[in-house]
């Protein structure tokens, strides 16, 4: 989003803990809730990630143009969040290889089903009001490799061209191609490194 707007700002990233804990044990005590992302704004301390998403977006003007809209956006956005979250789920659940096969199996493609049909439904282009928002985005965000194989998004045309279509943008294909590198994956934290699929693949679970 702020890559989007073309906000300037600074990119703090904190030492990850399996790194060394230490650094984040300290600023943990500066934060309001004990827990990051934090976005500070005009000296304001705003934290929890959906929040800082929803502010960003209503100040670059992409998080609809009235309240119908900006429920749809929300409608998309939840949608996609419990995807993600149960992206995570999986990888901590006792039985973490069943719950993975289960999420890139069924979980995983009934979502992108639905969000397909939702997109066909309101015209192919976007997800709401025929114009850009940022509910598109963060199906961009869901649907990068991040989360999901590139051979599993060719099922379902509209998605990869809204998703090809938002990665084009020129803001968008820059932070892309420079965003900072992830660091050397850790066995016990391979999802933050890499998707269920490949996971499954490389038999890493």
């Amino acid at each position: 989003l702020l890559a989007y707007g073309g906000l300037k700002y600074e990119d703090d990233r904190v030492t990850l803990p399996w790194d060394d804990m230490t650094v984040w044990a300290g600023l943990k005590k500066t934060m309001p809730w004990g827990q990051l992302p934090c976005l500070t704004w005009n000296s304001v301390k705003i934290c929890q990630s959906m929040a800082i998403c929803r502010f960003l977006a209503r100040e670059i003007n992409i998080a609809g143009r009235d309240s119908l809209e900006m429920a749809q956006v929300d409608e998309i956005i939840d949608v996609v969040q419990d995807a993600i979250d149960a992206n995570y789920k999986a990888w901590y659940a006792k039985n973490r290889k069943e719950e993975l096969v289960k999420l890139t199996g069924q979980t995983f493609p009934l979502v992108l089903t639905q969000l397909e049909k939702r997109l066909t439904e309101r015209g192919g282009q976007f997800f709401v009001g025929n114009s850009f928002t940022w509910a598109d985005l963060h199906v961009f965000y869901f649907c990068s490799e991040d989360f999901i194989c590139p051979t599993v998004l060719q099922t379902y045309p509209k998605l990869l061209n809204l998703v090809t279509r938002v990665g084009a943008l020129p803001n968008i294909k820059t932070w892309m191609e420079t965003r900072p590198a992830n660091k050397t994956p850790q066995k016990g934290f391979m999802i933050y490194f890499t998707n269920a699929y490949q996971i499954l693949a490389g038999n890493h679970a």
